[in-house]
């Protein structure tokens, strides 16, 4: 009976009701697509080799663009002792700073990077990208994003390649770039510095001993042409992607901004729709109802309204991020926006939090309000 009732009530003023719905939906879209990017952030931190995983870069030099350094030092720091591998890479991509189309290039001898990166090719042939040097693999993530299949040429920021493969990676930022081979990165239009390299990627054989061959690593370039700065793949992830938290914690005010702002839109609709009733809700306890059914009544209705806005906006924000899977990187690290059912339930939890609360002032004062005074009521 309070179903039916409340759906009576809210379809009096449909043009509110629908108002109210859609700006519950647009701050539950938003808060959604925030709490995507956060998720998206943690899953690009969590990759299983970040531990024993170091970045080699050029000391003093933090954008992939300005860090050279000479290929060559791949074989020096090979020799060091408790360094399993060492895989010497070129980097470009088409902006630096944060950015929603960040295309990130990787190129490194083919077999040592197969071997190195635990990559899947999934579509397309491998012994193509072996063979031909202006070929490329590009990460599942990208490849969605972009709408690319083995097969097609790709061009970006001046470079042409041709797609050998879609590929998977246990990394999930990995997903995100496109692979190519050392030699024609190097001598690429846009790069064209052969025998440099952007960073150094070593894998150490005990995790616990890191920190220490990243200090003996930049001792032995210290007085070098480009020395170095080394440090563990976490430390250079959370480097890279500061500008992205500074956008997410940005986001997420404005996400609570628009959460209060649903729930004043859920308070002042239902509100309105009991002052419109007082003299009904006057008839209905004369008849009997006690003050607990109208309260649930008054409820009920802020509930729906919230819940109704709640599931539009989380379903929006699915499809959105089905669609267009929306990427937002920085410093070649490309972050997907990530959803979860988690994540909806989440949200769908947040909706109806909000619908109590809008709804318990009115729905007290509805509950209160004397009855002959709202007999007498115009």
């Amino acid at each position: 009976m309070l179903l039916r009732f409340a759906r009576k009530n809210l379809r009096r003023r449909p043009g509110r009701t629908l108002l109210t719905i859609g700006g519950v939906a647009a701050a539950m879209l938003l808060l959604v697509l925030v709490e995507s990017l956060s998720a998206g952030l943690d899953r690009a931190m969590s990759g299983t080799e970040a531990a024993r995983t170091l970045i080699v870069y050029r000391a003093n030099r933090y954008c992939p663009q300005t860090s050279f350094m000479p290929e060559n030092y791949a074989a020096r720091i090979a020799r060091i002792d408790g360094v399993e591998s060492v895989l010497p890479v070129k980097v470009y991509l088409n902006n630096c700073r944060a950015s929603l189309d960040v295309v990130p290039f990787q190129g490194a001898p083919v077999d040592q990077m197969l071997e190195s990166r635990g990559i899947a090719v999934e579509q397309g042939d491998l012994e193509r990208f072996r063979r031909e040097a202006k070929s490329a693999l590009v990460g599942r993530a990208l490849a969605q994003r972009k709408g690319l299949e083995p097969g097609d040429q790709f061009r970006f920021g001046n470079i042409d390649v041709d797609v050998a493969g879609i590929f998977s990676s246990p990394e999930p930022i990995e997903e995100g770039v496109v692979l190519t081979h050392l030699e024609f990165l190097q001598r690429a239009g846009p790069v064209n510095r052969l025998g440099t390299v952007t960073q150094f990627e070593v894998k150490v054989a005990d995790a616990a001993r890191a920190k220490a061959i990243g200090e003996e690593i930049d001792a032995l370039f210290r007085t070098a042409q480009e020395p170095t700065d080394t440090r563990a793949k976490i430390l250079y992830l959370e480097g890279a992607t500061r500008d992205l938290r500074e956008i997410l914690r940005f986001a997420r005010l404005l996400g609570i901004a628009c959460a209060l702002v649903a729930l004043s839109l859920v308070a002042n609709t239902v509100l309105m729709s009991v002052n419109e009733r007082v003299r009904e809700l006057a008839v209905v306890r004369t008849l009997g109802y006690r003050e607990g059914w109208i309260a649930g009544l008054v409820l009920t209705e802020a509930l729906a309204l919230a819940l109704c806005g709640g599931l539009f906006g989380i379903g929006l924000a699915f499809g959105t991020l089905e669609l267009t899977h929306l990427t937002l990187g920085a410093e070649g690290v490309p972050v997907v926006f990530t959803a979860s059912p988690k994540l909806a339930l989440e949200g769908l939890a947040l909706a109806l939090l909000t619908g109590a609360l809008a709804g318990l002032f009115p729905a007290w004062r509805s509950a209160r309000s004397p009855i002959v005074q709202g007999l007498r009521s115009a």
